[in-house]
């Protein structure tokens, strides 16, 4: 068939049948096409997000390890420990000091995994002393470690902020973290080896030629510098979305940044490994795109019945799936082409997977919402772990066995309540007496500066509700308003709504302290995470996220300045009746 000759006849059928299947077949190759490198970019997003998933875990827990050093570094601080290493004015004093601060720290370091080392400067006496978790150290990778942080502790300006207080540095061969506090003339600091942190991610299946490593807040690679050097990888400064990069080779660069320090983990994966695992689909559609383009010279009549009929049954099944109807399937009846029918039991098999995979994805949108319930609900305060664990052993000195006795019963009840938590709701008496027990350990911290009232009718006290409600919402009331120069009311009451709209509970929280800050307050009351430079205000997101995965829209909270007291006044309204079944 010459087409010269068939464009003469353009009032034949022949000439409209296989213009028809031109139309046609032009938008399928391009679907096909289309679907060929869409399927690519979904590939690579849903590495990307698996990777992102992975890296923040991990420097979650990096910023987690590196967090309980600084707290300790900042307990330190407040002991007498080094103050008596700072004022000793005597060599014996001085000795003494020193050789009790290395027992406690030589005790102290196997408490942090991630550490590698404590060290203490003392300025007066220019005299460096540390304590090594490991023992292969080399003396010279000690004395330059030694010269860098006296250098460093004798420059203007040491570096790290509220935040950020890990930095990086480079000594000899190796790179380090770093932080450094001061209590006088004396410096206490830690510092860990980044090759330490990296240790557990070597298992990570990254695919030949890629890796994980750590770069710093301006892009620069702290690891594997000559992976990124001799492929030409760029790495941006800001912590954004996945992107490629390379000159002969593409990376997929994904990235975690560090809360705690001037560091980010980032993973450079080869973009050969991720689509490795696409030749199927691809083969596919590049046979089918192939195998359309034959169908065009054959005859009008096997045109029609071979082509047009099944390519229709495709099209009028592609039109269903675009309404929304995914069970649709093309029904090849027989005698058709190959062709086709392999294209109709893709189009059938595809149409399964796709389903199966809204299930799939639906089934894991649910179970992550109940994992980060149960996460929310378990978090426990280590400051006020801490406090708690200081009063009883300060009650404990002076022999105050009944308070001691009724601190620790109170903690034995509270942090019960706290490790069976994770329970999607729980009566509402059994919250109060949580709140009560906590309430009671917080007046032995602050004695005669701190009342509190809690009132609840009778017939509410088995009203489902969820845990750590009340106790968080009151737990930050105490923590931003009371303080030891003025006596402050903490008063709970639950009451009963009845309305069109149904049965609600209503809990009302307010305090006498100096109530939420204005640009607080607007943050808050437009449902907006708070939280500042030292991680405050995080408890009442939590509960915020929590209560707006149990209830939804149904869940209403206010916050609120009484204009009488000043105080800080938060309203609480939940269904009597929640939906949600209570999972163990």
């Amino acid at each position: 068939m010459k087409i010269p000759g068939l464009l003469r006849q353009r009032g034949s059928l022949k000439f409209k049948l296989i213009l028809s299947v031109l139309i046609m077949t032009g938008p399928l190759l391009s679907m096909l096409l289309y679907n060929n490198f869409y399927a690519i970019d979904v590939v690579r997003e849903q590495v990307a997000d698996s990777y992102k998933n992975m890296l923040s875990l991990y420097m979650k827990q990096i910023d987690s390890g590196l967090n309980d050093v600084d707290i300790y570094l900042n307990s330190m601080l407040s002991g007498i420990d080094l103050v008596s290493l700072d004022q000793a004015e005597s060599d014996a004093d001085y000795y003494d000091s020193k050789f009790f601060l290395f027992n406690k720290l030589s005790k102290d370091i196997a408490l942090y995994d991630s550490l590698s080392s404590f060290f203490i400067y003392a300025e007066k006496r220019q005299d460096f002393m540390d304590v090594n978790k490991t023992q292969n150290l080399t003396f010279e990778e000690k004395d330059l470690i030694q010269q860098y942080i006296s250098d460093l502790i004798q420059s203007p300006r040491l570096p790290g902020n509220a935040m950020q207080r890990w930095h990086y540095a480079r000594i000899g061969q190796n790179d380090y973290l770093i932080d450094i506090v001061r209590s006088g003339s004396v410096y206490l600091g830690g510092w860990v080896r980044t090759d330490q942190l990296l240790a557990p991610l070597q298992s990570l299946q990254i695919g030949e030629g890629g890796s994980v490593l750590l770069a710093n807040d301006l892009g620069e690679p702290i690891t594997d510098t000559e992976l990124v050097d001799e492929n030409g990888i760029r790495l941006h400064q800001s912590e954004g979305d996945y992107y490629l990069t390379g000159s002969d080779r593409k990376y997929l660069i994904v990235d975690s940044a560090s809360v705690r320090g001037n560091f980010k983990l980032v993973a450079v994966i080869p973009d050969h490994h991720i689509l490795d695992r696409l030749p199927y689909l691809q083969g596919i559609i590049w046979i089918m795109t192939a195998s359309s383009l034959l169908f065009i010279p054959i005859g009008l009549y096997f045109i029609r019945q071979a082509i047009l009929v099944p390519l229709y049954r495709v099209l009028v099944s592609m039109k269903k799936v675009r309404s929304g109807d995914w069970s649709i399937r093309v029904d090849m009846q027989k005698g058709g082409s190959e062709e086709f029918r392999v294209l109709g039991e893709s189009f059938n098999s595809m149409m399964t997977e796709i389903e199966t995979l809204r299930v799939n994805v639906y089934e894991e949108q649910l179970n992550k919402q109940k994992e980060e319930l149960q996460r929310l609900q378990l978090q426990v305060n280590p400051h006020f772990f801490l406090n708690s664990l200081n009063i009883v052993y300060n009650l404990a000195k002076v022999k105050n066995y009944d308070l001691t006795m009724k601190l620790t019963r109170s903690l034995v009840h509270y942090f019960r309540y706290m490790f069976r938590s994770n329970t999607t709701f729980v009566p509402l008496k059994d919250e109060l007496e949580h709140t009560r027990n906590y309430l009671g350990i917080q007046a032995l911290r602050f004695p005669e500066k701190l009342t509190w009232t809690l009132e609840a009718p009778r017939y509410l006290t088995d009203t489902p509700i969820p845990p750590l409600v009340i106790q968080s919402f009151v737990e930050n009331s105490i923590k931003h308003a009371v303080t030891m120069d003025r006596p402050v009311h903490i008063s709970v009451r639950i009451d009963f709504l009845d309305e069109d709209s149904g049965s609600w509970v209503k809990i009302s929280i307010q305090d006498t302290g100096s109530g939420f800050g204005e640009e607080v307050l607007r943050e808050l009351q437009a449902g907006r995470s708070v939280e500042n430079e030292r991680g405050e205000h995080t408890g009442i997101w939590n509960v915020q996220r929590r209560l707006y995965l149990l209830y939804g829209d149904s869940v209403s909270i206010h916050f609120a300045n009484d204009p009488e007291s000043g105080g800080a006044s938060i309203f609480i309204i939940l269904p009597i009746n929640p939906l949600m079944e209570d999972k163990q």
